[in-house]
This record gives structure tokens, C-alpha cells and sequence, in this order.
């Protein structure tokens, strides 16, 4: 009798959620960098905060602890709530929408390796 764990299928939706997790971070990151440096005066503040909130997970996420993904997960939502009140704005820019989706998908990916990380996890025991 075989078991799901030794399936080769089980863990290609772990390995694509960590990178897609990863690479909307890192976009994130980017965006917030590029965004600060096109403004006249950069706020020192406003830039390292957000950028520091988000790279604390960084090596929990490359050890993968699934632990890191779930605090990602509420951190991750002040960051939305932020670009979903700059994007309702009147005065909404390019960065506000880019800014609103990349959370939502580092939200959702996220989440999702939390969810299959402690499912592997859990059958490897």
C-alpha cells in the first residue's frame, strides 16, 4: 500500500508557493524602493520601516519554518490595507495598484505554503 507522502506529486505546490512567496516579496521590497527614489525627498522612514517589516521572515521563509509564512501572512496586511486605501484614492498612482496586487499574492502564496509546509510536515512524522 502506498502512501500520499512518497508521492513525487506532493511537493511541486510547496516549492511554488515558497518561490512565488519569495519573488513577490522581493518585488514588494522593490517596488517600495523604486517608488521612494522617484519621489523629490526620500523619507527614510517610510521606506526602511515597510522594507524592514518584510525582511525579518526572510530566513525563517529559507528554513522553511512555517511559522515565518503565517506572521508574513498578518504583517502582509497592513501592507494591503495600505495600498487599498492609497489605490481608492483621487490622487491613486501606478505604485498604489502594483503595490495592492503584490500583497494580494504574497498574501495568498503565503498562506498557502504555511498550509503545505506543515501538511508535509506533518507526514513526514
Amino acid at each position: 500500500m502506498t502512501t500520499p507522502s512518497t508521492s513525487p506529486s506532493a511537493t511541486p505546490p510547496l516549492a511554488l508557493a515558497k518561490r512565488l512567496t519569495l519573488a513577490s516579496l522581493v518585488g514588494l521590497i522593490a517596488l517600495y524602493i523604486v517608488s521612494s527614489l522617484l519621489e523629490e525627498q526620500i523619507f527614510w522612514t517610510l521606506l526602511i520601516v515597510p522594507c524592514l517589516s518584510l525582511l525579518i521572515f526572510v530566513p525563517g521563509m529559507l528554513k522553511s519554518h512555517a511559522r515565518s509564512f503565517d506572521w508574513l501572512c498578518f504583517v502582509i496586511l497592513i501592507h494591503f490595507v495600505v495600498g487599498v486605501t492609497n489605490s481608492m484614492s483621487p490622487a491613486a498612482a501606478w505604485n498604489d495598484y502594483l503595490q495592492t496586487v503584490l500583497t494580494v499574492v504574497l498574501f495568498i502564496s503565503s498562506m498557502m505554503a504555511s498550509r503545505w509546509q506543515k501538511a508535509a510536515n506533518h507526514q513526514s512524522v
